[in-house]
């Protein structure tokens, strides 16, 4: 029997390391150093800033399809897989994206009560922590 503390991850990822490598030279801006350090940490950072306790996170990819990204599920070398949700369904999905077909991901402060549920799941700090 595992230990309570055991994660799963799906097949062909890999836990994250402490150290990352430095994205290639020309290789896409979106890696995996991006959603496992530098995304998680520019949440935090935007959201001490603007008055935000659940961000909104959209990604967008070459296709046009925009997804609402509560949560990063697992990554490895080429692609990532996110929890997120759509504004037209009420159910969660989780995609496998190559970080190849990303090409922009912005960060809302919440806007409204209608898109409570698409926000990010962070645990922001609260001054003085």
């Amino acid at each position: 029997m595992p230990p309570e503390t055991a994660l799963f991850l799906p097949p062909g990822v890999v836990p994250p390391q402490a150290a990352t490598a430095q994205p290639a030279a020309g290789g896409p801006p979106f890696d995996r150093s991006f959603f496992e350090q530098t995304l998680p940490q520019a949440i935090n950072a935007f959201c001490t800033q603007v008055v935000c306790t659940t961000p909104i996170v959209e990604l967008y990819t070459v296709d046009g399809a925009k997804h609402f990204v509560k949560a990063i599920s697992g990554v490895s070398e080429t692609w990532v897989a996110l929890h997120t949700q759509r504004e037209d369904h009420e159910h969660d999905i989780q995609v496998f994206l190559p970080y190849t077909t990303i090409f922009r991901v912005e960060v809302h402060p919440e806007e409204d009560d209608g898109q409570r549920r698409l926000g990010f799941l962070a645990i922001i700090a609260e001054e003085g922590e």
